[in-house]
């Protein structure tokens, strides 16, 4: 982001969830970050254009200058974890391995995939997020029709995952992603993860047995009979403008924001 944007901009955030775009306006006065706008748009099947053409208004309406940051949910978004090591990364043995692994998984041309890769735990492990090229490109096109600046496009989970890292860090167990109707499963020994499960929150036998020691949850709905049992709720903070009731399906989009 910009020295003008942080400073003073406007900073749109919105989560390509299951079944809407969730969309908030961030406003920085001097760093300081504070929510100025809200909207949800919903879509079914394959009316996903009239929603983004919805959304474009909406963000046309920010003032300038302006930034744009989307998060990928679980409906659009891939994951696996590679045994790596900060000690000997080079970027494109990197991506040959990541695209090596990510066809021998899911049995699907590497080619047509967009890779993002988090930050590697201290003792070896990356987690690796991927989109479908069409859908990044039409992202960052949104960005550019929409006259943003592109901040970035990151799945769900690894955003979840980045603002809550000081929490489990020192933790072994299971951060689960609760996003509409899907959830992620994040099993982890401290920094370091160790997998990814993605379910609709119907599997609960599934969900159940992936638990293991201390469970953490980030949901984007208030449905607080869905926890996991025992799951200790991950929340943003109150005081920079974030209603946990009543904000609660601007969650995923407000994560990294504030």
């Amino acid at each position: 982001m910009g020295l003008a944007r942080y400073l003073s901009g406007a900073e749109i955030r919105v989560h390509l969830a299951p079944g809407a775009l969730i969309a908030c306006e961030v406003k920085r006065v001097w760093g300081r970050a504070s929510v100025s706008r809200k909207a949800s748009f919903q879509f079914f099947g394959g009316e996903r254009p009239a929603a983004m053409d919805a959304l474009r208004g909406w963000v046309q309406e920010a003032p300038v200058p302006r930034s744009l940051s989307w998060i990928v949910g679980p409906t659009e978004a891939q994951y696996f974890v590679l045994p790596w090591s900060p000690a000997w990364v080079d970027p494109d043995s990197r991506y040959a391995y990541a695209r090596a692994h990510y066809e021998q998984l899911y049995s699907t041309d590497s080619r047509d995939v967009s890779f993002s890769f988090s930050d590697p735990a201290p003792d070896g492990g990356q987690l690796v997020s991927c989109i479908s090229s069409a859908l990044h490109v039409e992202l960052a096109d949104f960005a550019v029709q929409c006259g943003c600046e592109l901040d970035s496009i990151k799945p769900s989970v690894a955003t979840v995952w980045k603002r809550f890292q000081n929490v489990l860090k020192s933790e072994d167990g299971t951060l689960c992603v609760v996003e509409g109707d899907h959830q992620a499963l994040v099993q982890h020994d401290r920094n370091r993860i160790r997998g990814v499960i993605v379910r609709r929150r119907s599997a609960q036998q599934t969900v159940d047995a992936a638990l293991k020691g201390v469970v953490r949850r980030f949901a984007n709905t208030m449905d607080r009979g869905a926890a996991p049992s025992g799951a200790v709720d991950l929340r943003l903070p109150a005081k920079q403008g974030f209603d946990a009731r009543g904000d609660a399906a601007y969650a995923v989009a407000l994560c990294g924001a504030l």
